[in-house]
């Protein structure tokens, strides 16, 4: 607020992270945010350019970053080198076109001196901050794409009736709906923080997510549309193009599973939940009066379900003694007896 922002936590800035994602926004904008909070905080006055975030590796005496999501259109790249925080100029790298989107996204290398600012931040962890704000990004993609899909099965018709009606359909639909679902609220977890810095091991989280419901979401969303899915006419191929860039960016889905596992086993008897809880911001407390108890709502829960699959199950055995079995089931209505 001081340095002339709008002074929001990460928290608060999830749903915009979540809007560009859905949007299809082509620039690093979680990132950008995320960066100049940081640079405000060491002491740079924002200029209004576009920054990506991405780590860095050795070539040499040159400085290289590799399939930086959103590297071509934006005007600085942030990276951490050799312990320092380094703000580098994308003009005046040495670029190669992106594996998934050519003109948006680029391997980037520059020389050891090309910084314009230079910093220390030690509690700053360039690989959490590119899992949280890829997995916000990845979370409105698959909304976006979820929402095509749907749009499509709707208007396509085949023997008659739209594919929605189709069983099969139904199926894939509700695996992709369950899917984008749970990463927007892992996301929601990566990006849960009182400043503008994640934790580790919450954008870890986010992010494994992510990765393993974008691969599953892009294959149901091209199986769905067919052929059509791969063309240029369609948007499709933008956010599932986006979706596989992500995942193989950053944080990949071993070294987050391979982090979130260490600190498991560091961990005295503790479960995954005490370690994402541990490190939550701190939320107002419910009075002790107020407190859920998880194991007899689980209980109650799996109660009601039980009780509801012997009613199906006995319905279907009655409905088949007396014949009006085409009547009750889906797949039946309208054939007559066999």
């Amino acid at each position: 607020m001081e340095c002339g922002g709008a002074g929001l936590t990460l928290t608060d800035a999830f749903p915009l992270f979540l809007a560009a994602g859905r949007a299809g926004l082509s620039h690093p904008f979680a990132e950008t945010a995320i960066a100049r909070a940081m640079l405000a905080k060491a002491g740079r006055e924002s200029c209004g350019e576009c920054i990506a975030i991405a780590p860095a590796a050795a070539s040499g005496a040159h400085i290289v970053c590799r399939d930086v999501p959103g590297g071509a259109v934006a005007d600085l790249v942030l990276t951490r080198w050799r312990n320092e925080w380094l703000l580098l100029p994308v003009g005046a790298a040495t670029r190669t076109a992106g594996i998934y989107r050519p003109h948006a996204s680029a391997s980037l290398q520059w020389p050891a001196d090309a910084a314009v600012f230079r910093f220390r931040d030690d509690d700053a962890d360039i690989l959490a901050i590119c899992n949280a704000a890829h997995a916000a990004g990845m979370a409105g993609a698959m909304q976006r794409v979820l929402t095509m899909s749907v749009g499509y099965v709707n208007d396509r018709q085949q023997f008659g009736r739209a594919i929605s009606q189709f069983q099969a359909m139904q199926q894939e639909l509700s695996v992709m709906a369950e899917q984008a679902s749970s990463s927007v609220f892992a996301a929601r977890i990566g990006c849960a923080a009182t400043g503008h810095l994640p934790d580790p091991l919450r954008a870890a989280t986010a992010k494994l997510r992510a990765c393993e419901a974008g691969a599953s979401v892009a294959a149901i969303a091209h199986a769905v549309h067919g052929a059509i899915g791969i063309t240029e006419e369609l948007a499709l191929g933008l956010f599932t193009r986006r979706l596989h860039e992500w995942r193989s960016a950053a944080g990949s889905e071993t070294h987050c599973a391979t982090l979130l596992g260490d600190a498991l086993f560091a961990q005295d008897g503790a479960s995954s939940q005490v370690i994402l809880d541990s490190r939550a911001p701190s939320w107002p407390s419910l009075p002790e009066s107020q407190h859920a108890k998880p194991s007899e709502g689980i209980y109650r829960h799996r109660r009601r379900e039980a009780h509801a699959d012997r009613r199906v199950q006995r319905d279907a055995f009655r409905a088949q003694r007396t014949g009006t079995w085409r009547h009750c089931h889906p797949c039946r209505r309208g054939a007559g007896r066999r």
